[in-house]
């Protein structure tokens, strides 16, 4: 059962409270680190948040392990593992925060992951569910503001600034926020509050799990200083290693390093370090989707759009791994003309399972176990046999391997704004009765996507397939809402 646990007053430099939803030995972990920075808050007067940026950070702790125990009442409180079954090749994707105490992460292989946790329950992951989840919290975003970005699947952003008269000070209307999404989505939600988006992120980690932290404007550089550096944004294994090597290890170290030597150190990258260990970050919320007055949510259009699958087990019959290239390419090019966009080219990506050894790894010339072929169309496209055919081609043109097929995917990229279609005065094959009755190729397969649109909006999308998607009967279990792929996450 939730309980509130106030660590801090209101008036000192970060304000915290958790949910208690895990053993105390992480408690007491995490309680030490947040009285650690306690300790370095100083007093700031509530009157002059009014005038300043309140920006939310909200992140749904272990998103797909949670979408689990939303769907099933009975797995909440139990230890729940994403990923297959115990006995696969893959990774953990999530994992709730009941089955930690026994050393489960996301990361680690599922076979580990059945050792150190014997009673935990492995779940395949629900795509279509996490994706439903998703859209019902930001509809229930708005209610409390319209300027929210949906920053990942399972993280948001939200805009306050200038609310407080309205909504009250930002710590009770993120309370309200996490009250509100546990009783209507059964969703656990961790906040953190800032005066910018890099702030509230670091809060936000801080407040893990299930927890709401606030730091208050003006101590962003006195509660940064004891944190490791690994904790800051762009700060990843690489980064990480070359600081460590210079014994940078917490970002009060990182402040001593002036600007000049980050740069010429790391590059452009050195110059956001340089910022971020000073809480400084001026990038602004963007609105990422628009609620229409009938409750539909109308996305901001993408830059590209990608649809990868992986095999579970590998597959090694190329007729099925097309028969999956095509099945992507139709969501993809039911996504893009939903936006109303079109595609200026076309990228497709082959994974073979590495059954190298080590130093055959190393002393190999070609591409590997990761092939991608791109090409351009002739005029940007949101033609479903148009995009299929070259996505097809490609795939026909990459080298095989004496090896099974991990992933395929397909990516939709320079999308511009579909200005309209020209139909063509004559048919491509001429002479044909029934072009010369439906028009060209093209002007034919136009009309056959709007007529599909209209049906898979109105059924379902996987109540109407292609012939050669329909393979993938034999090795994924089809639902209304499409084939159930082995990747949750990327299953869209």
């Amino acid at each position: 059962m939730w309980k509130a646990l106030a660590l801090a007053p209101a008036t000192t430099g970060l304000a915290f409270e958790s949910a208690q939803c895990r053993p105390s030995k992480q408690k007491n972990r995490q309680s030490s680190l947040l009285h650690k920075h306690l300790a370095r808050a100083f007093h700031t007067e509530p009157s002059q948040l009014s005038t300043l940026r309140r920006i939310l950070h909200l992140d749904v702790d272990a998103f797909l392990a949670s979408v689990e125990q939303s769907l099933h009442p009975e797995l909440r409180g139990r230890p729940v593992i994403v990923g297959g079954p115990p006995t696969g090749r893959n990774l953990v994707m999530s994992c709730s925060y009941e089955s930690r105490p026994f050393g489960v992460r996301p990361g680690i292989p599922l076979a580990m992951a059945a050792r150190l946790c014997p009673q935990g329950i492995f779940r395949n992951g629900d795509s279509q569910a996490a994706n439903r989840l998703r859209e019902e919290l930001t509809r229930l975003l708005f209610e409390f503001t319209p300027l929210v970005e949906v920053a990942s699947i399972d993280d948001f952003f939200l805009d306050l600034s200038g609310t407080e008269r309205l909504l009250g000070p930002a710590f009770d209307v993120a309370a309200r926020i996490r009250e509100s999404v546990l009783a209507r989505l059964a969703l656990p939600l961790t906040v953190g509050i800032g005066s910018n988006r890099l702030v509230a992120r670091i809060a936000g980690k801080l407040g893990k799990p299930g927890g709401i932290a606030e730091i208050r404007a003006g101590y962003e550089e006195t509660l940064f200083t004891g944190l490791p550096v690994r904790e800051l944004p762009g700060v990843g294994h690489s980064i990480g290693r070359q600081l460590e090597r210079f014994a940078i290890r917490t970002v009060g170290d990182l402040r001593q390093v002036s600007r000049e030597v980050l740069f010429a150190s790391f590059g452009r990258n050195g110059l956001s370090l340089y910022d971020r260990a000073r809480g400084i970050d001026d990038t602004p919320v963007e609105v990422t989707s628009t609620l229409l007055p009938d409750g539909s949510l109308v996305s901001r259009p993408p830059r590209s759009i990608q649809r990868i699958s992986t095999f579970e087990p590998e597959e090694g019959r190329r007729e099925l791994v097309e028969a999956m290239l095509v099945y992507l390419v139709e969501r993809a090019s039911f996504r893009l003309r939903q936006n109303r966009l079109a595609a200026s080219s076309v990228e497709t990506r082959l994974v073979y399972v590495d059954t190298r050894t080590y130093g055959e790894r190393k002393q190999a010339v070609d591409e590997g176990l990761s092939i991608t072929r791109r090409r351009r169309l002739p005029a940007p496209s949101d033609s479903t046999d148009e995009l299929r055919e070259l996505a097809r081609s490609l795939l026909r043109q990459m080298p095989r391997r004496r090896a099974l097929v991990k992933r395929v995917g397909v990516t939709l990229n320079g999308l511009v704004v579909r200005e309209g279609w020209q139909g063509l005065l004559f048919s491509e094959t001429g002479g044909d009765r029934e072009d010369e009755r439906g028009g060209s190729h093209a002007d034919r397969h136009r009309h056959l996507d709007n007529v599909v649109d209209e049906l898979r909006e109105r059924l379902g999308f996987g109540r109407l397939l292609s012939g050669t998607s329909l393979e993938l009967t034999e090795t994924h279990p089809l639902t209304r809402d499409g084939f159930r792929l082995r990747t949750p996450s990327l299953n869209q």
